[in-house]
């Protein structure tokens, strides 16, 4: 018996859905294809910043985290589906082909979930400690390890080695031309309709100052309003690999997804760290601190200070999503026309 296929329309559902997942200053570095059995993630290489991002890691985990969203959003609907990670060696834009398994009722699990998708945001403010974190914090590092991906929790006395590292890359940063002019164009006056993030999703000076550990953004409007007098008291945690390939970044992507939602399920605010582990020689200051050969981002969790900020905005789906009976061939990251 044939397994049943959605109909498009379910299957820009679940392609919307899978946009909402996080990327460096929300560049949105993925294409998806549905030919009508299986949706293709491919990676959009006009969309990576080659300045902040030099090895295009924090994109194709970004991609994994797309595509971790996309499962979370067919089983929400009721949808078993299988991820075959990079189908095609010929093509290594192609990063995973995800096929229609049947039909089956959602678990309440996979619902909020699926609903948590749509209220996950990436909070900039100070926060206060995770409640229930000991119970909490087994959940992720279970959840990651399902990947590949090995999660550490940093203690106290390694924030302050942090905060000296995150200084460290907010000084070689300032002195980078070509890295300011990205984060500008993604990040400030000047940021993109439908992508980068808008002066709503920045902290203000003040806000940010509270913030140790957070990279150096153009000043916005978010703000902790009267409670920025609270000690930002957010845990930190790492997720790091076994090494550096493109499949376990990609799964890593995949974890990453699995641990925002996890937390915005518990009520959780949460912020992705990329700045620490994107230049080599920075990497390298995490990796001594603690021990570990292949960092990979970090995440801050708490409970928010403040109400969330608006959403940050999404392409059109039109911009990263097609109908197309024949599989692209190699190359189709550079071939596919670049959203505005």
């Amino acid at each position: 018996m044939v397994a049943a296929k959605p109909d498009v329309q379910t299957v820009r559902k679940i392609v919307a859905r899978a946009c909402r997942a996080p990327s460096l200053h929300n560049s949105q570095p993925w294409r998806w294809t549905w030919n009508g059995a299986s949706l293709r993630l491919y990676i959009d290489d006009r969309r990576l910043l080659p300045y902040t991002d030099a090895f295009n890691r924090q994109g194709i985990i970004a991609c994994g985290a797309a595509l971790d969203h996309a499962q979370v959003a067919g089983a929400a609907l009721g949808w078993e589906m299988q991820v075959s990670v990079f189908p095609g060696p010929l093509d290594r834009s192609h990063l995973a082909s995800l096929s229609f398994r049947g039909r089956h009722a959602p678990l309440e699990a996979d619902e909020l979930l699926g609903a948590a998708i749509e209220t996950r945001c990436t909070d900039r403010l100070p926060f206060t400690a995770p409640f229930q974190w000991i119970g909490l914090e087994v959940v992720l590092r279970t959840l990651c390890r399902n990947f590949g991906t090995h999660l550490r929790v940093l203690d106290r006395s390694q924030h302050r080695d942090l905060n000296r590292i995150s200084d460290t890359a907010a000084a070689l940063r300032r002195a980078d031309p070509r890295y300011q002019d990205e984060l500008h164009g993604w990040a400030g006056d000047t940021w993109r309709p439908y992508a980068g993030i808008p002066a709503s999703a920045r902290a203000t000076a003040q806000a940010a100052e509270k913030v140790a550990t957070g990279r150096m953004f153009p000043v916005g409007a978010a703000d902790a309003a009267t409670h920025l007098s609270i000690e930002d008291r957010a845990a930190i945690v790492v997720l790091s690999s076994d090494n550096d390939t493109v499949e376990s970044l990609l799964e890593c992507g995949r974890a990453l997804s699995q641990l925002l939602l996890e937390c915005t399920v518990e009520g959780l605010a949460t912020c992705t760290l990329t700045h620490v582990t994107e230049a080599p020689s920075v990497r390298a200051m995490v990796s001594d601190l603690l021990g570990l050969d292949y960092p990979q981002v970090l995440v801050r969790i708490g409970q928010a200070t403040a109400p969330s900020p608006p959403r940050t905005p999404r392409l059109p789906l039109e911009s990263v999503f097609d109908l197309d009976p024949e599989s692209p061939g190699p190359g189709y990251g550079r071939s596919s026309a670049a959203a505005t």
